[in-house]
């Protein structure tokens, strides 16, 4: 009797499993495609190796989870989520100093903002303004 409990229960954890895994696999599709898409526009300004540009686009995507975990997060308000869109731009920028050499990583550091830009929240702006 207690075989046939914890064979059930088996089954139905990897009927579970392979559920979420097929999701997963949707998420990672996606976001693949998106940091070899991000990492495409950064490639004709930093000519890197295969072996390099496959580096730089799984920093990327590891950073895109990051990202979208943080954008769809409804706890944080839009200047939370700006303010940790900011810090995980600045890390990933860290990281890529491991990736790239010196002189690319100048270059992607120049124009991350605009392959990568980080919206500002509107209410965000607004605060800045000093009022007499």
């Amino acid at each position: 009797m207690f075989r046939h409990l914890v064979f059930a229960l088996l089954v139905c954890s990897v009927f579970s499993l392979k559920g979420q895994t097929l999701y997963a696999l949707k998420i990672d599709r996606n976001i693949r495609l998106e940091a070899q898409g991000i990492t495409a526009r950064y490639q004709p300004r930093l000519v890197m190796g295969v072996d390099q540009a496959l580096e730089f686009q799984s920093t990327v995507a590891r950073f895109l989870v990051k990202k979208r975990a943080v954008e769809q997060d409804e706890n944080l308000s839009p200047k939370a989520k700006y303010v940790l869109l900011k810090r995980l731009s600045s890390r990933e920028t860290s990281e890529m100093a491991d990736v790239l050499e010196s002189y690319r990583w100048q270059e992607y550091m120049r124009i991350k903002a605009q392959i990568q830009p980080i919206p500002e929240p509107l209410d965000l702006k607004e605060n800045l303004v000093v009022q007499e």
